[in-house]
Order: structure tokens, then C-alpha cells, then sequence
């Protein structure tokens, strides 16, 4: 009698123990913290038994990281080629785009003269800050002023004038959005959702040389099982609403 009673025992005893928590390791591009951790916040109301670990830092250090083994399920890149190294290398699957943004030219709300267009840059004694070439915000900013130096427009004497006012090229997003706000510097090229604070404005860049920022989202490869379930959660029409609201593009301009 024992022997069928005790494993019927056992089902209803590991029954009535509540689920094993999951951590799930999500990397993320910088520019992506409030709203995705806005979107993790929403997503463990729905999934209590899945625990949220996000570290964000700027999508080169990261895919770095992924290389050397660092632990990690999902990762949303800010910069398709380094996802591609990735892919290649079979670190990532199921690549697929997941927002998209567009580069900024941010200017001190305060300034005066105020900055009326991208030509203005050449100001002297303007102080500049870019991002560091090797990172996505560095790259698409670097894109931007080839095109410029390229274009009949502007040309490559505006470009040197501009190049010379640059005072500090960051690895991160965040980092420039702060030398604004605290006034370290006047102007800094940084990413249209990044621009919260009404201390900062906006100068029209060039549409036609504006490069479009694509965030491809994938699986990290020996991620948990349990990521699929976010992975497919930041592809719902609730989630898309929330990177609308931070300023970020969705759907059909991917």
C-alpha cells in the first residue's frame, strides 16, 4: 500500500510548492534603460516567478561581454554590425529588428545665441560632444558628418570648422545627455528618445543624411527557456505602445 500511496504523495506535495523563480539576464543598449526598464516592470506583473536582471552599457561593451561568456539570454543591440558579429560567430539567433530611432542634435535650451541649424556648429568656442566612434551613438554621429562633408550643401570645410569644436567624445549615450545638462558642454549629437528634459532643444539635422538607428533584438546563445517568454513579450502591441511613448519607432518604419 505504501509504495502506490507515496508517489501520489509526492505530486500533490511538489504541487502545492510555488514555482522556482527564473533569472532572466537581459543586455541592452544604454539608451534603452527607462524604457525597458519600464517594460521589465510590466512584464514581472504578468510573469511574478521570472526575475528581471538588466544591464545596460553601450552595445560594443556588451556584445564584448557575450563574447567572453558573461552570462545572458536576450540582448537589444543599438548598432546591427555588432550583432552581426555576433550572429556570425553563432553567439545570438532568431535576429530579428525591434525598434528604431534617429540621431538628434541636442542643444542647452539656455544657449545664446541659440543654435538655428547644423551649420552653426562651426560657431567658434562652440563646445561640442560626440560619441566615441567605436560605440553606435560614435558611429551613426561619425556617418552623419561624412554625409555632411559629401554634401553640396555643406562640404568638408564646415565639417573640419565643426570637428574642431569637439571637446569630448563618450561611450555612452547617458554621458553626453549629462555634460548638457550640467553645462559642460553647448551641443552634443545623441538619440531623439534621449532628449527628456526640457533644458534641451533640438536642431534639425538633414533628413536625407539622418541615418536610421535600427535595434535588432535576439536570444543569446545558452540562454534560459523561459527567455522566450519576454523575447515574445517585447513584440506585443502593449510593449509597442510603451516605446512609442519614450520616443522610440515601432512596426512599419523598421
Amino acid at each position: 500500500m505504501l509504495r502506490t500511496l507515496l508517489p501520489a504523495f509526492l505530486i500533490l506535495l511538489c504541487c502545492s510548492l510555488p514555482a522556482k523563480a527564473v533569472e532572466l539576464s537581459i543586455f541592452a543598449a544604454s539608451s534603452l534603460t527607462e524604457v525597458l526598464t519600464e517594460v521589465a516592470r510590466n512584464y514581472e506583473k504578468q510573469y511574478p516567478e521570472d526575475q528581471m536582471l538588466l544591464n545596460f552599457a553601450g552595445s560594443q561593451t556588451l556584445a564584448m561581454q557575450i563574447e567572453q561568456g558573461s552570462p545572458a539570454d536576450l540582448f537589444v543591440s543599438a548598432n546591427r554590425t555588432v550583432m552581426n558579429r555576433l550572429q556570425n560567430n553563432a553567439l545570438v539567433s532568431d535576429v530579428q529588428p525591434l525598434l528604431s530611432n534617429r540621431l538628434a542634435l541636442a542643444v542647452r535650451a539656455d544657449l545664446r545665441p541659440p543654435l538655428k541649424s547644423i551649420a552653426d556648429l562651426a560657431r567658434p568656442n562652440l563646445l561640442l560632444v560626440i560619441g566615441n566612434p567605436q560605440v553606435p551613438i560614435g558611429h551613426y554621429t561619425h556617418q552623419l558628418l561624412t554625409g555632411l562633408a559629401t554634401d553640396a550643401a555643406f562640404g568638408p570645410e564646415l565639417v573640419t570648422r565643426i570637428k574642431k569644436n569637439i571637446v569630448s567624445e563618450e561611450s555612452r549615450v547617458k554621458a553626453i545627455v549629462a555634460k548638457l545638462l550640467l553645462g559642460e558642454a553647448d551641443a552634443g549629437f545623441v538619440y531623439l528618445s534621449d532628449i527628456t528634459s526640457n533644458k534641451l532643444s533640438t536642431v534639425p539635422l538633414p533628413e536625407k543624411l539622418n541615418p536610421r538607428v535600427i535595434y535588432p533584438l535576439a536570444k543569446v546563445r545558452g540562454g534560459a527557456v523561459a527567455s522566450d517568454r519576454f523575447y515574445n513579450f517585447l513584440q506585443t502591441s502593449a510593449t509597442a505602445d510603451i516605446f512609442r511613448h519614450h520616443g522610440f519607432l515601432t512596426g512599419s518604419p523598421l
